[in-house]
């Protein structure tokens, strides 16, 4: 299970008498912690000697839901009524979930009429869990949000209304959303949200209606000062800055506007990285990144069995790998439109040979260990998501797409299935083909065997000794001047594009053989 920061975790508020609820209080706030939620209890999170009454205020404030358990103490406690009403006060989501059997007449109307949970039936925690973790999940983002701008229009009208702490620039609009895609079931939106909401607007308008002509002014005295400041530069920093000054510069005129039109615009967002589901194919980018495939989680047996002919002692012993969570792979291994776009737009090695096998959709190759880490590290920088190499498990998993033969497509090489010494293809023996010349394997992938070998993550050990179950990169204990190599080459033999077969290189070689493809790790669901 993921383990997000409590600043991610959906935040829960535990309302409940001490008297007859403090035992279960403290169940439901451990298993709400384990469901992947962030609750507030007070014997938690006020300290000894606090004002209760300004620390509890506080903590609703911050909660995106209030949980109010139903005890006979509870419905009769003047800070529980306290903590329901300031709960509504704050138009907070409220939900009620019964402990202890408590009569109709004795609960407030405020809970009486909503929806309740009920742990009181003999189920046991676990299934009612499931129940108010589902409602607590309804609409959490929009909860979320109300949440966050609660926050804000708090702080505006505390500090008497300041306009520098409204709302600016695409805020103003995403609020404006928001707030019109209200479902019926939703909490209210206080007057304070929306009056800020109105002063934001207003502002931004204002502003808005005001500028052009001001903004044409400062652009034109931006681009003077900025012209006497790279003259200045030059004059006083000499010729020793003169690298760092083409480097800001090519910053200010090339990568910025690059990202902002060609990349972030394609960024997945968190909704719709949410709805990505296995075989979903995605691209960050409008053009020359790679297209990346979800591969689904699950668990596989690694390593060539004993029954293998072909199969090496340093592939075993077999072993079963569990990835918990879903990731994406590139579909194809990247090519040189992908890595001459990061010459262009990022820090990539200038100069990388094609061998004469020619450019374009060719798969990049005579790149070390270390150019593939520059590839990932400057995607994830312009697109601000994690970009990474594969680890040997996620590898071998990715390509065999559910198989346990010895090719991902049978026990057999049969012909024009790959790209080898001996595959029965137009380019045996000859040199790379185009990324994406044969047949995708089971999960939407394409030349996982053969063409090139690919860099991986894993430092080197000769074979499955303490090998890890979850995936993960084994590093530890390993010769890391060696990093592992999958896939087999365009001058191997088949034997080299078995699925289990695995190598090694050092992490400065360069070879004609040699490429990489990328995971991009995905958000927890």
């Amino acid at each position: 299970m993921a383990n997000p920061s409590s600043a991610q975790k959906p935040k829960v508020f535990i309302s409940y008498s001490r008297r007859d609820s403090s035992e279960f209080a403290e169940e439901l706030r451990a298993a709400l912690e384990f469901a992947g939620f962030a609750p507030l209890v007070d014997r938690h999170h006020i300290a000894a000697g606090e004002d209760w009454e300004a620390r509890l205020g506080g903590l609703i404030q911050e909660a995106d839901t209030v949980v109010f358990v139903i005890s006979p103490e509870a419905v009769k406690s003047e800070r529980c009524t306290w903590e329901v009403n300031r709960a509504l006060a704050q138009s907070k989501r409220l939900l009620p979930v019964i402990w202890k059997a408590t009569p109709d007449a004795d609960v407030p109307e405020q809970l009486r009429r909503r929806q309740f949970v009920r742990f009181d039936t003999g189920f046991g925690i676990a299934r009612p869990l499931t129940q108010l973790a589902e409602a607590l999940r309804q609409d959490i983002d929009w909860i979320r949000e109300h949440t966050r701008l609660g926050e804000l229009a708090g702080r505006w009208q505390a500090r008497g209304r300041p306009e520098s702490l409204l709302l600016r620039g695409d805020e103003v609009g995403a609020s404006e959303s928001w707030a019109a895609h209200r479902n019926a079931d939703a909490p209210s939106i206080p007057d304070s949200i929306r009056a800020f909401i109105a002063a934001s607007k207003e502002k931004e308008t204002s502003y808005l209606e005001n500028s052009n002509e001001a903004r044409g002014r400062i652009i034109r005295m931006r681009a003077l000062v900025l012209a006497l400041l790279v003259f200045v530069i030059i004059g006083v920093t000499g010729w020793s800055n003169q690298e760092y000054i083409r480097s800001e510069w090519r910053w200010y005129t090339v990568i910025r506007p690059y990202i902002a039109a060609e990349v972030r615009p394609y960024v997945l967002s968190a909704a719709n990285e949410n709805a990505l589901r296995p075989s979903h194919s995605f691209k960050e980018c409008s053009k020359d990144c790679p297209e990346m495939i979800v591969i689904p989680a699950g668990s596989f047996m690694m390593g060539s069995p004993p029954t293998e002919n072909d199969g090496r002692d340093y592939e075993r012993p077999q072993h079963i790998v569990t990835i918990a969570q879903p990731f994406a792979v590139s579909m194809l291994e990247l090519t040189f439109d992908e890595w001459d776009t990061c010459v262009t737009y990022g820090n990539c090695s200038r100069g990388v040979s094609d061998s004469g096998f020619g450019r374009g959709k060719q798969p990049v190759i005579n790149v070390t260990f270390d150019d593939a880490h520059r590839y990932a590290a400057w995607l994830s920088q312009i697109t601000g998501k994690t970009y990474r190499l594969l680890t040997e498990a996620e590898y071998e998993y990715a390509a065999r797409a559910g198989t346990r033969t010895i090719y991902p497509w049978g026990d057999d090489i049969g012909k024009n299935n790959a790209n080898c010494n001996g595959c029965g293809s137009k380019w045996d023996g000859r040199g790379t083909a185009p990324a994406g010349s044969f047949a995708p394997n089971g999960f939407g992938l394409f030349d996982m065997v053969g063409n090139v070998w690919e860099w991986l993550e894993d430092c080197f050990h000769d074979n499955y000794d303490g090998a890890p179950a979850d995936g993960k990169a084994w590093i530890e204990e390993g010769d890391c001047k060696r990093r592992m190599v999958r896939g087999g080459p365009w001058d191997g033999t088949p034997n080299d594009l078995r699925s289990s077969n695995r190598n090694w290189s050092t992490t400065g070689n360069r070879y004609f053989a040699l490429g990489f493809r990328i995971v991009r790790v995905l958000a927890a669901p």
